[in-house]
C-alpha cells in the first residue's frame, strides 16, 4: 500500500466508528483506489454504509459535523442502482459515500453469481467489494467476500458472449481513419479496446472494476496477448491506420484466447463479422449507366 493510501485508510478508520454510531448501520468498508493500494492525489476516500433498512437523508448527514466535515452534496435516491449517495469534505478531501441496504447487496450478489448478471454497477460493486478493507463489522464483509472467491463458469461464458461481437470494427474503423474522422475513430477504438478487455476479464474470472485505472487492471490479467498493455498505449499514441491493425490484430488474439481457454465458445462467425471489409469503389462500374 502506497503513502498515498495509507493516510487515507487512516482517515477512514477514524470516520468508520462515527458512521457506525447509528444502531441502522450493519457494516462500514474502504473501497476504491486506496483500498487497493493504489491511490494517487487525485484520489476521493469511498466508503461503502450497508445498513439494515433504506437510510433517511437525516441519518446519511449525521456523521459529518462530528467528524469535523463539510456538507458537499447529497444525492437523491437511485433507483436503477438502488443506493443512496453523498459526498462531504474533511480538511478538503473528498468523502464519496455510498449506502446500500444488506438485503439489497444480498440480492446483487445473487444476481451475479447464480444469475449470471453482467450489468456494469453490479459487476463494479462486486469487484470493490473484494478488494474493500473492512472498518466496522469486519465478519460481515469478509464473508462477502469469501463468496466471490468462486467466480461462476458460465457468468464468464456469459460475460465474453456479451462482448464477443464487434460486427462490422473492422468495417468502419478503417473508413474513418481514412477519411481523418478523428473524433468519431477514437470513439470506436476505444470501443474495440473495451471489448478485448471485457472479454479478458471473463476469460481471467475477474468482476468488472471499471476502466478508470485500465494500465493497472491490465496487470491483472495472468491470461492476456502479449505485451498488452504497451500495445494498447501504443495504439493510442499512433496515427490512425496504425492505431486500427494494432486493435484489430490484439482482437483476434483475444478471439484465439477465447477459443484455448473457453472453447465451449466458438468465435467462428464473431470473427467473420469482425473482419469485413467495406468495398471500395474508385471508378464508375460497368454497366450501371447506358451507354
Amino acid at each position: 500500500m502506497n503513502q498515498a493510501s495509507q493516510w487515507r485508510l487512516e482517515v477512514a478508520r477514524f470516520v468508520a466508528p462515527i458512521i457506525a454510531r447509528n444502531p441502522h448501520v450493519q457494516a462500514v468498508m474502504l473501497g476504491g483506489s486506496a483500498s487497493r493500494g493504489h491511490a494517487d492525489s487525485y484520489s476521493d476516500i469511498e466508503i461503502g454504509v450497508f445498513w439494515s433498512q433504506p437510510p433517511t437523508d437525516a441519518e446519511r448527514m449525521s456523521p459529518i459535523e462530528p467528524a469535523g466535515g463539510v456538507f458537499w452534496e447529497l444525492d437523491p435516491y437511485n433507483p436503477e442502482e438502488d443506493h443512496w449517495m453523498e459526498e462531504w469534505g474533511l480538511g478538503g478531501v473528498k468523502m464519496d459515500m455510498r449506502n446500500l441496504t444488506v438485503d439489497r447487496f444480498e440480492n446483487l450478489l445473487t444476481d451475479v453469481l447464480e444469475r449470471n448478471d453482467t450489468t456494469d454497477y453490479k459487476q463494479f460493486t462486486l469487484s470493490a467489494i473484494q478488494y474493500g478493507i473492512p472498518l466496522y463489522n469486519a465478519p460481515l464483509i469478509q464473508s462477502w467476500q469469501v463468496r466471490l472467491r468462486d467466480y461462476p463458469a458460465k457468468l464468464a461464458q456469459t460475460m465474453v458472449r456479451q462482448h464477443l461481437y464487434l460486427d462490422d470494427w473492422c468495417w468502419w474503423v478503417e473508413l474513418l481513419a481514412t477519411r481523418g474522422d478523428l473524433s468519431l475513430f477514437y470513439g470506436a477504438l476505444s470501443e474495440g479496446i473495451h471489448h478485448v478487455l471485457l472479454m479478458l476479464l471473463g476469460v481471467n474470472h475477474l468482476y468488472h472494476p471499471g476502466f478508470k485505472w485500465m494500465k493497472r487492471l491490465i496487470t491483472e490479467l495472468v491470461i492476456q496477448p502479449q505485451n498488452l498493455g504497451d500495445r494498447v498505449q501504443t495504439a493510442f499514441r499512433s496515427d490512425p491506420l496504425a492505431a486500427l491493425a494494432i486493435t484489430r490484430q490484439l482482437t483476434l488474439e483475444t478471439y484465439d484466447l477465447v477459443d484455448k481457454h473457453l472453447p465451449e465458445m466458438n468465435t467462428r462467425e464473431a470473427r467473420t463479422a469482425f473482419l469485413r471489409q467495406r468495398p471500395q469503389i474508385v471508378n464508375l462500374p460497368d454497366g450501371i449507366l447506358p451507354k
